[in-house]
């Protein structure tokens, strides 16, 4: 290796953090941050420019220059900083029977405001405690809210409208309200996408405002609203997705042996991590800006990814 590099790499970390938290030289709106245009800026945006690294690739060089380097970097992780919500509701389902843990959901309560509303109506009343995931399809999603351990269907209240057209996608860790054909049916069922499912992919959940008939006739088609993103616990949906299934009641996808929602209640801070994230530096339950300020200070200081040097 060669011995000056590390001194090159250690000004270029130092010089991107100075950029970032004490200048506005690529001052923007936090929407240039949004590489795979989901309307938000988080980890999928990092790692989309991960991938564009070094490349000519268009879609992560957000500050234009013909190629994906440190400036990109500096950009996405000013937006991403300035579009952190942090009154965003969490909510955390305590699993148990034949699966435990817990999934811990962010609700996007800007982008779907009556549908997090609705939600968080249900977790409060208590009425998710003690039904069960009663629809398990591996590489789709992982449905509950609706019935309990007997398969008795639990009597919801009133159907919300649909807030699918808000442009959030059914990616995989996404929740999104379960309803009927019918678009604003969706009362209290929910389901976690278990993968994409969105165009182009075998399930399409998405919103689309213009599609076609066999006439050419254009219509809007609605889509499964996606209302927050499981923040912790996909080991969790995981391991749900995996079990084996039957038909019961003339019911399709049950699992045989149940798997509760012991509780569901609302937690702003959860401190507990369902997984232990190799890059979770600081112990948060999440791998983020404040890991990657903690390793390049500490790489700084003495090349060490773990604690700074004596």
């Amino acid at each position: 290796m060669n011995p000056n590099l590390g001194g090159v790499m250690r000004i270029v970390v130092f010089a991107g953090f100075f950029c970032l938290f004490f200048s506005n030289a690529f001052a923007a709106e936090y929407d240039l941050g949004d590489i795979n245009q989901d309307k938000h800026v988080n980890l999928r945006d990092f790692a989309c420019l991960a991938a564009d690294w070094q490349t000519s690739a268009a879609r992560s060089d957000i500050v234009p220059d013909g190629i994906v380097d440190t400036l990109d970097l500096m950009q996405l992780a000013e937006d991403w900083l300035k579009s952190q919500n942090p009154d965003n509701p969490e909510v955390t389902l305590h699993i148990t029977g034949a699966v435990t843990g817990q999934i811990v959901i962010e609700l996007y309560a800007d982008e779907a405001p009556v549908t997090v509303e609705n939600f968080l109506n249900y977790v409060q009343s208590g009425f998710y405690d003690g039904l069960i995931f009663h629809r398990v399809i591996p590489g789709f999603m992982i449905q509950g809210g609706g019935f309990d351990t007997e398969l008795a269907y639990q009597t919801p209240g009133a159907p919300i409208i649909n807030e699918s057209s808000n442009g959030l996608s059914n990616l995989r860790g996404t929740i999104a309200m379960a309803r009927t054909p019918e678009p604003h049916s969706a009362t209290a069922g929910f389901f976690i996408n278990h993968a994409d499912n969105i165009p182009g992919n075998l399930y399409d959940l998405d919103y689309a405002p213009f599609l076609y008939d066999s006439q050419q006739t254009a219509y809007s088609k609605y889509g499964y609203c996606v209302f927050g993103e499981v923040l912790s616990g996909m080991d969790v949906v995981d391991t749900i997705a995996a079990v084996t299934t039957h038909t019961e009641n003339d019911m399709d996808d049950v699992p045989v042996e149940d798997i509760i929602i012991q509780s569901a209640t609302i937690t702003q801070i959860v401190p507990f991590c369902a997984e232990k994230l190799p890059g979770d530096i600081d112990g948060n339950c999440a791998v983020n800006l404040a890991d990657f300020a903690m390793m390049a200070q500490n790489w700084l200081a003495c090349n060490s990814i773990t604690a700074a040097c004596n």
